[in-house]
């Protein structure tokens, strides 16, 4: 491997590629503008490289260089490109174990390009990215045909949101979107009921009924979850076809969402393993 990444071929600190890393670590704007974003640390590097619809533009890291990144991205066709010890872990928004990092190009989907069947997860509004990833990584878990952003949530390529999700940002279909009407309109074309989660303190004071989320079918629907602080907005609540809310049995006034969200997630799940398990 010595051979392989000469010294002299490292980039140093003040290259112009460590620069271009660091403006898409940090500026969303340089993101939306290259379509492209960072995946940071060996782990993540592999599961982009492994992914089979996810197009991995380069490739860096310092020495030792990980085997697995050297294994996966010669599979791809690309070489690791080193970089001089300390170059990258000035630029990486984390300081991981070993300092390695791909830009990926962003995967881009439509809502019309969802699979007929399978519930998708709706976040308006959440802003941040450690939910975000959590509930991208949740969704997968649970079996979800993607994931739709709406409104003025947190970019979905955040490199915190790329961490918390775990692999699945490469895999999962995430479809961004500036209004949730339209979403909605969109989902209910290709067959998705929409169900928005209130807080159980909250349902006496919306107009129709709230039903607990256990009893109503969540196998092929589309999932709304609001904002950290406010929820959903009384308008979204209302265009929702159906309104739902997570039962507790102690003090507490509400979950966190994404703990909510996994609630809601692992249910769907279990229905639709109840109705596959049932004979025809």
């Amino acid at each position: 491997m010595g051979e392989r990444f000469e010294r002299d071929a490292a980039l140093g600190a003040k290259n112009d590629r460590l620069k271009r890393l660091r403006r898409l670590i940090r500026q969303r704007q340089a993101r939306s503008e290259e379509r492209a974003f960072v995946a940071e640390g060996p782990l993540l590097v592999v599961e982009a490289l492994q992914a089979p619809h996810v197009e991995v533009l380069e490739v860096y890291a310092e020495e030792p260089i990980p085997p697995s990144v050297v294994a996966e991205a010669e599979m791809r066709g690309l070489t690791v490109q080193p970089v001089v010890a300390g170059g990258l872990r000035s630029v990486l928004d984390t300081v991981a174990p070993q300092p390695v990092c791909a830009v990926v190009k962003t995967p881009e989907s439509a809502i019309a390009e969802l699979p007929a069947l399978g519930p998708v997860l709706v976040l308006v509004e959440l802003r941040d990215p450690g939910n975000v990833g959590t509930l991208i990584r949740t969704a997968e878990a649970a079996g979800f045909v993607g994931v739709v952003l709406a409104g003025d949530s947190v970019d979905s390529t955040n490199p915190k949101v790329v961490r918390a999700a775990a692999g699945a940002r490469f895999r999962l279909p995430v479809i961004v979107v500036d209004e949730v009407d339209d979403a909605l309109t969109k989902l209910g074309a290709i067959g998705r009921r929409s169900l928005a989660t209130v807080v159980e303190a909250d349902a006496d004071s919306i107009s129709g009924s709230v039903a607990a989320y256990d009893e109503v079918d969540l196998t092929n629907s589309a999932i709304l979850l609001g904002n950290e602080a406010h929820g959903l907005s009384s308008g979204v609540v209302a265009s929702a076809d159906l309104r739902v809310t997570v039962p507790l049995a102690g003090p507490t006034e509400s979950l966190n969402v994404a703990a909510a969200g996994a609630v809601l997630c692992f249910e769907s799940l279990r229905q639709r393993r109840v109705r596959e398990s049932l004979p025809e």
